[in-house]
């Protein structure tokens, strides 16, 4: 897996929880697909977790973790570089837990398009669990009412977080629970696959940037697999074979919003 690039590991982890990426909940042998993650300023993390699939004669125990036991979320902290298509109309995170289509034909991810940074585990305690009800909910994460009034397979559980870990190309980074509930969402990176899609555009800004941080670029074909607010990350992959280096260039500045992230990129592209 690429990796990203030097910044605080909380704020990675929490703004990879922020976007909803692709992830699953497992308590035991039940696993179900983790719709969305969103952590409390006291540490809990509230997910929606997808619960359909079972038969409602096995009852709710076994359609969802109870409350007292133990649950494991993984969360792959992936994202789209565009290099499979030109624009697309929707992100390509999965928020289903099932892999994402690729290039809105279809596919899945592949070596081409796809970079893969690391994964982001929570093990913890399930503290509660409920029916989600509210309407804003079922409109975010795509749920269906049943006839109970309730939102079908969409529920809400409460995982109190023992462990937090993100692993990635340089090794596994434990993340304190104290240090996840302060930790900020990169306003960057939580919007980092429509980033790279208006990027793209510019064909030669991956080439430009490649050239800035000292690389030759002469049977290559550099392309843009990643930004947030201290940095952004070129691949650059040989033509002829499989060799490939993800660069990092460093921006000369925090950038907080869209005006500095354009501003910078100007000045290290001339």
């Amino acid at each position: 897996m690429d990796g990203v690039g030097e910044r605080p590991v909380a704020e990675r982890v929490r703004t990879v929880l922020a976007r909803g990426a692709s992830g699953t909940v497992g308590a035991g042998m039940l696993r179900r697909p983790l719709r969305s993650a969103r952590v409390r300023d006291d540490g809990i993390v509230v997910l929606v977790v997808d619960v359909g699939g079972a038969a409602r004669e096995v009852g709710d125990v076994a359609r969802v973790a109870a409350p007292g036991a133990s649950a494991t979320v993984e969360i792959v902290d992936i994202v789209c570089t565009g290099r499979c298509r030109g624009a697309a109309p929707r992100p390509s995170f999965s928020l289903d837990g099932r892999p994402a289509p690729c290039g809105g034909r279809g596919r899945e991810y592949d070596d081409e398009c796809a970079v893969a940074r690391g994964i982001v585990t929570l093990s913890g305690i399930v503290t509660a669990s409920s029916p989600a009800r509210r309407r804003r909910l079922v409109a975010a994460d795509g749920g269906d009412h049943d006839g109970s009034g309730d939102v079908g397979s969409l529920r809400l559980s409460e995982l109190q977080p023992l462990e937090i870990t993100y692993v990635g190309a340089d090794g596994v980074h434990v993340v304190p629970r104290s240090d996840l509930a302060a930790a900020g969402v990169d306003p960057i990176a939580v919007d980092e696959q429509a980033w790279l899609r208006r990027l793209s555009a510019d064909r030669g800004l991956a080439a430009r940037l490649a050239l800035r941080a000292g690389r030759q670029i002469a049977g290559t074909e550099p392309c843009l697999a990643g930004i947030d607010r201290y940095g952004i990350d070129v691949n650059i992959g040989s033509v002829h074979s499989g060799f490939r280096e993800l660069v990092r260039v460093a921006f000369p500045q925090v950038c907080d919003d869209s005006d500095d992230v354009h501003r910078v990129l100007a000045e290290l592209s001339r």
